[in-house]
């Protein structure tokens, strides 16, 4: 009888055999495991020393707020794995990332761009707005049906890019219960999104250091406990759009 030593690659046991592994070594280092994030980890030291990583199959992102700590952290990683030390993140699953000493500014304009040549629409006129303002969309309004499978990949293509993108996320939302059966309005109205995409490919969200920012933080939400929210002190300062 043989036995299988080393998980074979691209098999999908070879995930579930990679995230053991993984999870194993940082469990053992004093990390814990985020309890609503499985691809999260956390270790918590002294004098309120915190180092965070997120783990994307065999790639991780990690950040925190001692520069020690995350040496000792990479050093420890070069030892157990091979692996290549990127330095500071500026691309990471098709959102890019500037750093500066005023802060952290995130957007997607590769993809965004990506996303426009694979749908056709690089030759379409840009708009100012995602939808017209007082636009109501219904079911079935005794139009024709769209390609189902095309308005979810529009759709889909576009909840990835709200990530970075709040400004698309309520009409993405609001378009997302029509596929299904996308009528004629419901595809006119995602190609506007995307047209609204070409015109601001460059647009993103930006964190804000706390060294250059004496604002609070401000929730906004519709949740039935809005009560229990109040503004806190954001660590990296405030979120501008």
């Amino acid at each position: 009888m043989l036995k299988l030593k080393k998980a074979l690659y691209s098999l999908k046991q070879a995930l579930k055999a990679w995230y053991s592994r993984i999870k194993g070594f940082f469990i053992k280092g004093g990390f814990e495991k985020c309890s609503y994030e499985h691809t999260l980890f956390l270790k918590h030291a002294d004098r309120g020393k915190c180092l965070i990583i997120n783990l994307y199959v065999d790639d991780l992102i990690y950040t925190g707020n001692d520069v020690e700590l995350c040496e000792k952290f990479k050093e420890s990683m070069k030892l157990e794995f091979d692996m290549s030390d990127l330095r500071k993140m500026k691309y990471f699953l098709g959102v890019e990332v500037q750093q500066s000493c005023e802060g952290i500014h995130l957007c997607q304009m590769k993809y965004a761009g990506e996303i426009l040549e694979r749908f056709g629409m690089g030759g379409y006129n840009p708009v100012k707005n995602p939808i017209v303002s007082g636009t109501k969309l219904i079911k079935d309004g005794g139009e024709d049906s769209e390609n189902s499978t095309l308005f979810k990949q529009i759709i889909g293509s576009l909840m990835y890019l709200s990530v970075t993108r709040p400004d698309i996320a309520f009409v993405v939302c609001m378009l997302s219960k029509f596929m299904t059966d996308p009528k004629t309005s419901h595809m006119a109205a995602a190609k506007r999104v995307l047209r609204y995409v070409k015109r601001t490919t460059n647009l993103g969200v930006f964190y804000r250091s706390a060294e250059n920012s004496e604002d609070d933080l401000k929730v906004y939400t519709d949740s039935d406990y809005a009560g229990d929210v109040k503004d806190k002190r954001n660590t990296f300062g405030y979120v501008f759009f």
